[in-house]
């Protein structure tokens, strides 16, 4: 079964809508501020952590995304939001944009045998941003896996697991961002 943790994001909702639904494998939802309560008997095979609004250094209650990441030793990727709270709780740091970003982006990638971009054949993809923040400092069990003009942390990865940070929106970014999801969910065994 797949996680997923809704920060408050119609990018996820959307998802839902459109790749979601049309899956053959088990998902659930919860809100950012609701408890994860799952039977005991329930295995968890990866977890999503959307976008959404603020960051991890504002007062939100973003208490199910740790909660999350604390109890599952699974694959995981986080989109923008989800990506910052990954960053933040494995001690990377995150900053202030000097202008709110809204447009699709150029992302360069810098290593393209990860698994993550299993099928893509370019160096370079475009993907739907809309933030504020950006990691500025990767945590030091990870690395760069693709920079854009905004960030040098475009896609980000742990060194040792299949853990993974989006600050775009893959979600809904097209043929390439859905491409990349199904990737990650092969690493969860779903597809």
């Amino acid at each position: 079964m797949l996680l997923i943790i809704d920060n408050q994001s119609s990018f996820i909702k959307k998802f839902k809508r459109n790749f979601l639904a049309e899956q053959d494998f088990d998902y659930v939802f919860f809100d950012h501020n609701q408890p994860i309560v799952l039977s005991a008997k329930t295995e968890i095979s990866g977890i999503i952590l959307s976008g959404g609004k603020g960051n991890p250094y504002e007062p939100l209650n973003l208490t199910a995304n740790f909660v999350a990441m604390m109890n599952f030793d699974v694959p995981t990727i986080g989109f923008c939001l989800g990506h910052e709270i990954l960053a933040v709780a494995h001690r990377g740091r995150i900053k202030k944009l000097p202008e709110y970003t809204a447009k699709k982006e150029e992302i360069r990638i810098l290593k393209p045998e990860d698994p993550i971009f299993n099928g893509i054949s370019d160096e370079t993809i475009f993907m739907t941003r809309r933030h504020s923040f950006h990691v500025a400092e990767i945590p030091p069990d990870f690395e760069s896996l693709a920079e854009s003009s905004i960030t040098p942390n475009e896609i980000i990865k742990h060194k040792e697991k299949p853990i993974y940070g989006f600050q775009s929106h893959p979600e809904v970014s097209g043929k390439e961002g859905i491409l990349m999801i199904k990737n990650f969910l092969h690493m969860c065994g779903l597809l």
